[in-house]
């Protein structure tokens, strides 16, 4: 009867240390199994409207990796290897020089070192076809590097009964935006019509880039959400889908998110 009950305990330590070492294995596996969203560099210290879209990406389940600022192309194209998609964040005016125009007078403040940085991120993300999500000043480049222009400030250059940015510059203002049937976007949406969506910009797109489509604009014409559809899935929006899915609860830029990561999961490539 001793010796049963010797095994029977030695057995229970086996099953016990066995569990344990599955559950870690198991654990393990669920951090490999995230996908790894490269966030492009905004200041050398990360501050809190950058730590928007590191806090999206971990609520719609990736893992997010703050890039370094780059200074020439070889750089952007090697880091963009250790990551499974890219998000370019929003930011400062861009420098009417990359487009060919002159500073209208309302341009607000650029940043060189950053311009030169997402410049080379953009490029080696397009050349690679990585998958990638451009916000805002992200959109504005991208469409830029397309072979387009921006509004420098649409407040004076078009006027509208829209307002795209607080003026007072201390909240999001919120106005609704029209969905393109048939694209990406609204495949990813998943209803028809108009969805709210936060604004803070006072630059634009003018002429649009070759090899993209529009796929959202506001109700005043303003492009609001892009596609290059020569690449497998890079997308921009004119809007905050990081701000509203942290502040907001919003379900829409949530799917926004949770569709961008999905695509490029380790979970999903060994289905």
């Amino acid at each position: 009867m001793k010796l049963n009950l010797k095994k029977i305990l030695l057995l229970a330590m086996v099953l016990s240390l066995s569990l344990s070492i599955m559950v870690g294995c198991s654990k393990k596996e669920d951090e490999v199994l995230k996908a790894k969203i490269g966030i492009s560099w905004a200041a050398d210290e990360i501050d809190e409207d950058t730590q928007l879209y590191a806090d999206a990406v971990k609520k719609a389940g990736g893992e997010p990796i703050f890039l370094k600022q780059f200074t020439n192309d070889e750089e952007a194209k090697k880091a963009i290897e250790e990551v499974d998609a890219v998000i370019i964040t929003g930011g400062d005016d861009l420098n009417p020089a990359l487009y060919n125009e002159e500073p209208h007078p309302n341009l607000e403040d650029i940043n060189p070192t950053r311009d030169i940085s997402d410049v080379a991120l953009i490029k080696a993300c397009l050349e690679a076809d990585k998958h990638t999500l451009a916000t805002c000043r992200g959109m504005q480049l991208t469409n830029i590097l397309s072979g387009g222009t921006l509004y420098q400030d649409i407040i004076t250059q078009r006027p509208t009964e829209i307002v795209h940015r607080d003026p007072n510059r201390e909240v999001f203002v919120k106005h609704e935006v029209t969905i393109v049937p048939d694209t990406l976007l609204h495949k990813i949406i998943g209803q028809d019509g108009a969805i709210e969506v936060n604004s803070w910009h006072h630059q634009a797109i003018k002429d649009l880039g070759e090899n993209l489509d529009v796929v959202a604009t506001a109700a005043d014409g303003t492009i609001e959400a892009i596609v290059r559809n020569d690449k497998t899935y890079f997308i921009g929006f004119q809007w905050h889908p990081e701000d509203l899915i942290i502040n907001d609860k919003d379900e829409f830029a949530l799917k926004i998110y949770q569709d961008f990561i999905n695509q490029v999961s380790p979970e999903k490539e060994t289905k």
